[in-house]
């Protein structure tokens, strides 16, 4: 957030849409939810126009954040189901072992399933 005075810029997140029974990256049946992210210049906290905007689909099951194409937000407001190939994978939390194949805590230097080292 950023005054002047009496107007200023401000960052804004807001939900679109929730989808369900999406089966994520990691291989579970989860809930996702569309977010949009702009920035936006107010007077007197009137916000007077928006730029930046990005949109997103976060994964409730593994906190994966995938970035939704401009060509695609339109398609994906009209649906009731998300195809994460053609999303953008922005944040992994978690990492597939090579060798037993579980996924895991990307900040992990042993698998805890198998206790081999990444």
């Amino acid at each position: 957030m950023f005054f002047f005075g009496i107007f200023g810029i401000q960052n804004k997140e807001k939900n679109l849409k929730e989808f369900s029974n999406i089966i994520c990256s990691c291989g579970m049946y989860s809930r996702m939810q569309l977010v949009e992210r702009y920035y936006y210049f107010h007077f007197f906290f009137i916000p007077l126009f928006k730029w930046g905007r990005e949109y997103y689909i976060e994964a409730r099951c593994c906190g994966r954040v995938f970035k939704v194409p401009r060509n695609y937000i339109k398609e994906i407001l009209e649906s009731d189901t998300v195809d994460l190939n053609r999303l953008i994978e922005v944040n992994t939390p978690y990492r597939k072992c090579p060798h037993c194949g579980e996924y895991v805590d990307s900040n992990y230097k042993y698998c805890p399933h198998c206790g081999r080292k990444f």
